[in-house]
């Protein structure tokens, strides 16, 4: 078991700020004092990577990164930070002796590591998320097919329908997402960092879809989500912890715009990844070198896989909102004071541009899966319609937003198309899947 010690109590992830300091000693080595707040396996590892900054140093070049052991005396575990059985630990390193070959990474090469380190922990939590979505969404179904309430299945009422369907298509949109970013991460490289968009994506997105899904399905299987015996009473719970662990969701969103212009605006020669499944030794993940200049990852243009899709009826209307974002900067500009500080229309503008690499994504892996065309328009593109006219609706209304873009924002909301005989098909799937999975006890 091992543990990464960065956040605390007073700074959660800002990694800028940290009241772990090391004193300088004689021998080379250090004394550190200081504590860390919501640390998963503090408990238990028998290893801590501690990050900290020196008493003698100021600046980037004061950080370090260092090696405790859990069991030395001046290593104090304090508590469990949540109520429950899944351990969080708070601890503190009280006069702590860092020796010198305790010492990980100094300098700029610390504050990389402990951004890089991030990369890989937020990414894993989408997956965690699509799982205890999947999960529910199998409970939900099952006991709404089996539920008879005035003398119908609980499947037969509109608005049980609709809340399965929306359900299905945003749960197949987060997997489609997942399995392609995985692509692009392993296949990453100094020279290729897309993944670096990909990461935050799936931290924000993914994690916050799944639990929207969740809490759509909660209106169906109602009573039963509070009982013991179920998963989905579980899920519930822990579903909401996902968006905001690993950096919030609102941090994400704001480091996302970093590759705005170079995303929407590329046209690098660059190829696609290929599928990832061979049992390579990942190295990559664990030496990503520095963190700036995102700003300068190269991206090629993403409409190509929009075009393979243009028969399909909801990504051709989805297209059209993704042009029109493009035409935002160009007829409705940002003003400097929304560029540099407005924090709140930042989120609204990153949410929308980030329908658009998530959809990328989605199609390339269907394309990969042949996933057969109604189960994109529904699955993937009623979503990112639907998600992108509400966002523009919120942008429309944020206390700096101009005449021109209030007018942008109303004149690009469109309605996804209906398509009942299709409908009708995917909730047949829908509902088949009744009784397929069942959580073993």
């Amino acid at each position: 078991m091992f543990a990464f010690g960065l956040s605390e109590r007073e700074h959660g992830a800002d990694i800028y700020s940290t009241d772990m300091v090391l004193t300088p000693e004689g021998d080379g080595g250090f004394r550190a004092n200081g504590g860390k707040y919501y640390i998963g396996n503090g408990n238990v590892a028998g290893m801590v990577s501690v990050f900290g900054r020196r008493s003698d140093v100021e600046g980037p070049e004061g950080y370090v990164f260092f090696a405790a052991d859990s069991g030395h005396p001046a290593y104090k575990l304090i508590k469990n930070v949540v109520r429950g059985q899944l351990y969080v630990s708070a601890f503190d390193l009280d006069e702590y002796p860092v020796r010198p070959e305790d010492v990980l990474h100094v300098g700029p090469a610390a504050f990389e590591a402990a951004l890089n380190t991030i990369n890989v922990g937020k990414f894993n939590l989408g997956f965690c998320a699509i799982g205890m979505a999947e999960h529910s969404f199998y409970e939900t179904v099952t006991q709404a097919e089996n539920r008879i309430l005035f003398g119908k299945r609980v499947t037969e009422f509109g608005q049980v329908r609709r809340i399965l369907c929306e359900s299905y298509a945003r749960l197949l949109a987060t997997k489609l997402y997942g399995t392609r970013a995985v692509d692009y991460v392993r296949s990453a490289s100094r020279e290729d960092r897309r993944y670096l968009l990909f990461t935050p994506i799936t931290k924000m997105q993914v994690t916050t879809e799944s639990e929207r899904i969740v809490r759509l399905l909660a209106e169906v299987i109602s009573a039963k989500g509070f009982e013991r015996d179920s998963y989905f009473e579980l899920a519930k719970t822990g579903i909401d912890g996902l968006p905001k662990l690993e950096g919030t969701v609102h941090v994400n969103r704001a480091l996302t715009l970093k590759f705005l212009p170079q995303y929407l605006f590329g046209s690098a020669e660059l190829n696609a990844p290929p599928v990832r499944k061979d049992a390579a030794d990942d190295a990559f993940l664990f030496d990503q070198g520095p963190t700036r200049g995102l700003g300068k990852i190269a991206f090629p243009d993403w409409r190509p896989v929009f075009d393979a899709f243009a028969a399909v009826p909801n990504v051709a209307v989805f297209r059209e909102q993704a042009e029109a974002l493009v035409q935002l900067f160009q007829d409705a500009a940002l003003t400097p004071e929304q560029m540099s500080g407005d924090l709140d229309f930042q989120q609204s503008l990153s949410q929308l541009f980030t329908l658009i690499p998530y959809a990328q994504l989605i199609l390339e892996q269907a394309q990969l899966d042949e996933v057969p065309q109604d189960i994109v328009d529904l699955g993937g593109s009623r979503p990112w319609c639907a998600t992108s006219v509400s966002t523009a609706i919120e942008l429309h209304g944020k206390d700096s937003s101009t005449d021109a873009q209030q007018a942008w924002a109303l004149s690009n909301v469109r309605k996804p198309l209906i398509d009942v005989e299709r409908g009708d098909r995917v909730y047949a799937e829908i509902r088949a899947l009744a009784g397929a999975y069942v959580m073993p006890d």
